[in-house]
């Protein structure tokens, strides 16, 4: 399953996306390793970082062993090139490790990490996010160094209440940062454009805010299989339900136009 890119332009600064919820258990991980992966194989260069400073786990999902993480940068103990890691596609990877504290309660190593950052912003096309769940400080100090923000949210009550808070938090903190939402695990098309109509009512009532639908994915059994053998779902079953919706969404993203030149990372 191909993306075609030909109709995109490569853009001179990587486009950032950081990709969060609300709460766990909504697939944040999934969404984000077979994006990328979906992406690196339509020939763009895709790096995925696993900021998730709790419960790191990209590496386990993909197969993929790091040689230095995100700590050890922080640390001065390694180049943020030397901790890149070859994944699935010839996506890239950059791990994390777990139980480490918020950017910001490290200044200067947090300063260290951001002039890292920079160097790889003409290195690739693309460059995701993978944050932590909730609103905590070690989760949004990665989610405001992206330039779009996608919440992925479910059907449940609670994590529609979660993405609605997530959402505000970033009205109040950053209210120019866009917003996207994702719709994960649901049982067709339909019935995630109307849960993201009905939640994107309530943000527009409330914060004034508009966000942008970024698609929904189907509610797959097999998604389930391809995690237990920590094979990414668009290497164990690339033309399953749930990887269609993986493409209309990965198609969805490559039509975005880079609008603002200025380096994110620095910014």
């Amino acid at each position: 399953m191909n993306i075609d890119i030909k109709a995109g332009r490569r853009p001179s600064i990587a486009k950032v996306y950081a990709i969060t919820s609300g709460k766990g258990g909504v697939g944040k991980t999934t969404v984000a390793v077979n994006l990328s992966i979906m992406l690196s194989r339509g020939g763009l260069r895709v790096l995925l970082i696993d900021a998730d400073m709790g419960l790191a786990n990209v590496d386990l999902m993909t197969g993929v062993y790091a040689p230095h993480t995100i700590e050890e940068v922080i640390n001065g103990e390694a180049s943020i090139f030397d901790a890149l890691a070859e994944g699935p596609e010839k996506l890239t990877i950059l791990s994390a490790s777990s139980a480490l504290g918020s950017i910001k309660e490290i200044e200067s190593k947090g300063a260290l990490f951001r002039k890292e950052l920079v160097k790889l912003e003409n290195a690739f096309d693309i460059i995701f996010i993978d944050t932590g769940a909730g609103i905590s400080a070690n989760v949004v100090d990665f989610v405001f160094l992206a330039e779009e923000v996608i919440v992925i949210m479910t059907p449940e009550p609670t994590a529609f209440a979660d993405a609605y808070a997530m959402v505000k938090l970033l009205h109040i903190e950053k209210p120019i940062m866009n917003v996207g939402v994702i719709v994960n695990i649901v049982q067709n098309e339909d019935e995630g454009e109307k849960i993201f109509t009905k939640f994107n009512e309530i943000v527009k009532r409330f914060l004034g805010k508009e966000i942008s639908y970024r698609g929904t994915i189907a509610r797959d059994k097999i998604v389930v299989q391809s995690i237990m053998r920590q094979i990414p779902l668009a290497m164990y079953a690339d033309k399953s339900l749930a990887m269609q919706s993986f493409r209309k969404i990965s198609e969805n993203l490559l039509g975005i136009k880079k609008t603002n030149k200025k380096s994110l990372f620095s910014r």
